[in-house]
């Protein structure tokens, strides 16, 4: 795929992205040492999870998100959408369970068409732009290769069991989910545990790590 693979970054999830990904990233060892001794507090999100879940899923399935950052610990939700695809949005998780504020912030486009601008953007738009030519000839080429070659932008049974996995992530033994990052885009999820730990892998290995982790 690569003409000079040496002239490319190679970034843990970024321009090509293995579908059975899996890594762990440690973080500060002083949160590690003392994860058992530190208290562990329910938020906003969690006591309103079940419904925010639905929020979630259907921001991700119905409407312009590609990209959802959620913060367990602060009731914080970053959203990425493609009608404004170089901005982040963040929200409170109480904003997110008022209907009108999702209705009028949030347009509709199914996933199938989600799916289909973004190749469009990569394939048809962009290489159109001046700015592309900004790129060195080896990454225009490589990203003209990659993107002709984008398949579908997510699994949806995948999203949708990890979409119903993870608020049971909370309640683990002593570990538990702080922030989970999900992008469409490369089919990837990043968790950050309370002990600074984090998993980064993509949705079609998120199972596997459930059933090997947690059971």
């Amino acid at each position: 795929m690569f003409s000079k693979e040496s002239t490319l970054k190679k970034a843990l999830v970024g321009f090509g992205f293995n579908p059975y990904f899996l890594r762990s990233l440690r973080g500060d060892r002083s949160m590690r040492d003392t994860v058992y001794s530190r208290e562990r507090c329910y938020s906003y999100l969690d006591e309103h999870s079940e419904t925010l879940f639905k929020v979630f899923s259907h921001l991700l399935f119905n409407t312009g998100v590609h990209r959802l950052e959620i913060g367990f610990n602060n009731s914080q939700v970053d959203t990425f959408s493609i009608f404004d695809p170089l901005n982040m949005e963040i929200h409170t998780a109480q904003n997110l369970l008022n209907d009108e504020y999702v209705q009028t912030g949030f347009p509709l486009i199914n996933l199938d068409e989600k799916d289909a601008f973004i190749k469009r953007f990569y394939q048809q738009i962009l290489p159109r732009d001046d700015i592309f030519m900004k790129l060195s000839k080896d990454w225009q080429q490589n990203f003209g290769k990659r993107n002709q070659q984008m398949k579908e932008l997510t699994n949806v049974k995948q999203l949708n069991y990890l979409l119903e996995t993870l608020p049971k992530l909370r309640d683990l033994e002593g570990y538990y989910l702080r922030v989970a990052n999900i992008s469409l885009f490369n089919s990837s999820v990043s968790l950050s545990f309370n002990c600074d730990g984090t998993q980064i892998l993509a949705h079609n290995s998120f199972a596997d790590f459930i059933e090997e982790n947690i059971g």
